[in-house]
């Protein structure tokens, strides 16, 4: 017969000096790891900067979508149009001062990965307007804005004006592309073209190449009279 025995967790508990013992490597290797210094940032970047966009979501936006077009392009021969991510994915704001891998998972905390689809041109009027409607600064990266009253006056793609008659190549992640955030738009691609690399490890991957993060805003997405 075994017997078992429900043992509350509390500061009473008294450590086990063999469990710890087994486990300090790890913690050890996790700590380096978690603690590792990336670049500085000179100033604390935060999602909550202006209406439309934030320096902190252009630099994401901009970055991912750098490292995914070259790879895609590579294999495919085609360019990624745009990007778009959701503003809620930011969890929390960069701080001023040295950046440590723990601020990044702090940052974005899921396991997204990046995903690329290939939407219509009524898919992408579709993105578009639910955009205007909902008038966030999420994360994007290809476009420029101008949004006027509760419809956008100017929609252009890599310095060219939309055509819902053609189709585009969208990148944004996962979790987005199976219809999270309200993002429906995303869930019945034309083609889709999935990656293994996490939104996350893109991030750290990039801020380890760098001495200094670099963000600002450049008007992006804007409102116009």
């Amino acid at each position: 017969m075994i017997r078992g025995e429900q043992i509350q967790i509390n500061e009473d508990l008294e450590s086990d000096e063999e469990v710890k013992k087994a486990f300090k490597p790890y913690k050890d290797e996790l700590h380096s790891k978690i603690n590792e210094v990336l670049c500085y940032n000179p100033r604390s970047l935060d999602r909550t900067e202006s209406d439309l966009e934030s320096s902190l979501g252009n630099f994401y936006a901009d970055l991912c979508y750098q490292n995914a077009d070259s790879t895609f392009y590579k294999e495919k021969g085609e360019h990624i149009d745009f990007a778009l991510f959701n503003y809620g994915g930011i969890r929390t704001s960069l701080p001023e001062g040295l950046l440590r891998v723990e601020n990044i998972f702090k940052l974005m905390p899921f396991e997204n990965k990046l995903v690329i689809v290939k939407l219509s041109g009524a898919k992408t009027e579709e993105l578009f307007d639910q955009l205007a409607k909902r008038s966030v600064a999420h994360p994007i990266s290809g476009v420029q804005l101008e949004l006027k009253n509760k419809g956008f006056s100017k929609i252009e793609i890599q310095g060219e004006k939309f055509d819902p008659g053609k189709t585009y190549w969208v990148l944004t992640h996962d979790y987005l592309q199976h219809g999270g955030d309200n993002m429906t738009f995303f869930k019945e691609p034309l083609e889709l073209y999935p990656t293994d690399y996490k939104v996350r490890d893109a991030i750290i991957d990039h801020l380890k190449t760098k001495d200094t993060l670099f963000a600002s805003l450049d008007n992006r997405f804007i409102k116009v009279k």
